[in-house]
């Protein structure tokens, strides 16, 4: 027996006797059930900047944000002539110690992209919010950490959420990880 299973016990011991494909696992814990897409949809536009679009920019990488800029205004157009409400969201800080230790320590020749009054923390070129879509400020990855973006959901109702931006191993992840009933767009 290894020490795995001395610690686990023998329900485990079992299971690993069984070992099932990603599909097997997934239809025995879940079975048929979906989600359904909600009838009170609402985009939310995650940190696309000119960051990630300027050579001068230490986040400059045109051949992953050229592409998934042209997805995201695709995306911005369709959910704008339904109907849907559409959010932005961008990263600010107002001085380096509001960033905190990931700034101040880790990463301070990027964060500085998002420093308030930096052309980079700019919205991208067509990301353009009109006057009736609401823009929320954020200091970390999650849109909704710290920020009023759970409030304005919850007073439209929103059952559901599209999500489109960039860093997805970052904010558009941790935005994921709290948003009602996600729905990650990849084109």
């Amino acid at each position: 027996m290894s020490e795995f299973d001395k610690l686990a016990g023998e329900s485990c011991h079992v299971m690993n006797r069984n070992i099932l494909t990603e599909t097997e696992n997934y239809s025995r814990c879940y079975g048929k059930n979906e989600l359904k897409f909600g009838s009170r949809p609402v985009l939310i536009v995650i940190d696309c900047v000119k960051a990630y679009h300027d050579p001068k920019s230490p986040l400059y990488a045109p051949e992953r944000f050229d592409d998934a800029l042209k997805s995201i205004l695709r995306l911005i157009e369709k959910c704008r002539a339904t109907g849907i409400p559409v959010v932005y969201t961008s990263v600010i800080y107002e001085t380096p110690q509001s960033g905190g230790k990931w700034y101040m320590e880790k990463l301070p020749n990027v964060l500085c992209c998002y420093d308030a009054g930096n052309p980079f923390r700019d919205f991208a070129e067509g990301v353009e919010p009109r006057k009736d879509e609401v823009v929320v400020l954020k200091q970390y990855s999650s849109s909704f950490f710290g920020t009023s973006l759970s409030s304005v959901l919850a007073s439209w109702g929103c059952d559901t959420t599209i999500l489109c931006g960039y860093s997805t191993s970052g904010c558009v992840r941790a935005t994921g990880k709290f948003a009602p009933v996600p729905n990650l767009v990849r084109d």
